[in-house]
């Protein structure tokens, strides 16, 4: 079992930050996502939940690729399997629809290690 201090993700209006992070996570209360990006967030939730159906076990698999610390997670269910690849690059990219329709490896770069925890913990949750 893995637990979080904060257990409720806060959708704002607008950027979270100035500084391009996914999520805001200040040292006291809940952290927060942009209404952009929790859209984004419930599509990767969506298009995995689609492939591997209920009840699902994650494999997280800690590595690093070219000189940038990465987590690759299987989401393993009853019809399916989806990996994702989270690369801590400094940037953001969420898959495009295009990247979703070919294939169920999705790469996702997340701007630091706090942001790659946070959008763990909310897949996690929502699958």
């Amino acid at each position: 079992m893995m637990r979080f201090r904060s257990a409720v993700l806060d959708v704002v209006d607008g950027n979270v930050s100035s500084t391009g992070v996914l999520f805001d996570a200040p040292p006291q209360g809940n952290p927060r996502i942009s209404q952009h990006h929790h859209a984004q967030l419930g599509e990767l939730c969506r298009q995995i939940r689609q492939r591997v159906g209920e009840k699902v076990t994650f494999t997280c698999s800690p590595h690093r690729v070219a000189g940038h610390n990465c987590l690759a997670v299987q989401v393993e269910g009853k019809t399916g399997t989806v990996n994702l690849l989270l690369t801590v690059t400094g940037s953001l990219r969420w898959p495009a629809m295009d990247d979703y329709e070919h294939g169920v490896r999705w790469y996702i770069n997340m701007p630091d290690a706090v942001d790659a925890a946070y959008l763990l913990r909310e897949v996690e949750k929502v699958l």
